[in-house]
């Protein structure tokens, strides 16, 4: 089973958690006019729509296989707080305007 090459990963925020903020990512092949293109290696190419990328600065994208929680661990530079279960956060401050992500 292949991926199309138009297949991108979209990484989003979206209001909601116990600490504010919640990521979303989804794999999209449908580009709308307010997304951008932050990030592009071989066929990989990660997506975010202008409002959330301002929360997504500096955001590090690393993938594990490790057999006790596997898949993709974000770490975000701007969260000040996260909830216990980490799965939404808060960043206390207005978001930078200008964006970049590692993988």
């Amino acid at each position: 089973m292949g991926v199309s090459d138009e297949i991108f990963l979209r990484i989003g925020v979206r209001s909601g958690g116990c600490s504010g903020n919640s990521y979303d990512a989804v794999l999209d092949d449908n580009m709308q006019e307010v997304d951008d293109v932050y990030y592009t290696e071989d066929k990989l190419r990660i997506v975010s729509d202008k409002v959330s990328s301002t929360y997504l600065d500096g955001l590090t994208i690393d993938f594990s296989d490790d057999l006790i929680e596997p898949g993709f661990r974000l770490t975000n530079a701007n969260a000040k707080g996260s909830c216990g279960c980490g799965s939404s956060f808060s960043t206390g401050d207005a978001p930078n305007v200008e964006t970049s992500f590692s993988v």
